[in-house]
């Protein structure tokens, strides 16, 4: 078995970092803070297309436009498999 090198955890490390800025550059932020929302969150949008977290929502002086709940990249994409086989009856 090989010792691991001294290199291992910077390339870990830049690993990390890229995976990381792909993730952040793919979610929605919210537009009073920037945070970025997480799946599951209540998020409001306004007229202007602006976005706001359930955090900030409080500190917002008008109406949103329309509340949604914030989704994985996946959702309505992934397959559901359904079991069609007819139903053995037992007797």
């Amino acid at each position: 078995m090989q010792a691991p090198s001294h290199d291992t955890p910077a390339l870990e490390l830049a690993l990390l970092h890229r995976g990381l800025g792909e993730i952040a550059g793919s979610t929605e932020h919210c537009g009073r803070c920037a945070r970025a929302l997480l799946i599951g969150e209540r998020v409001y949008e306004y007229e202007d297309g602006g976005l706001a977290c359930s955090l900030c929502r409080e500190r917002e002086h008008r109406t949103p436009s329309l509340t949604r709940t914030v989704h994985t990249a996946a959702s309505g994409h992934s397959i559901r498999v359904l079991d069609r086989r007819p139903r053995k009856r037992s007797v």
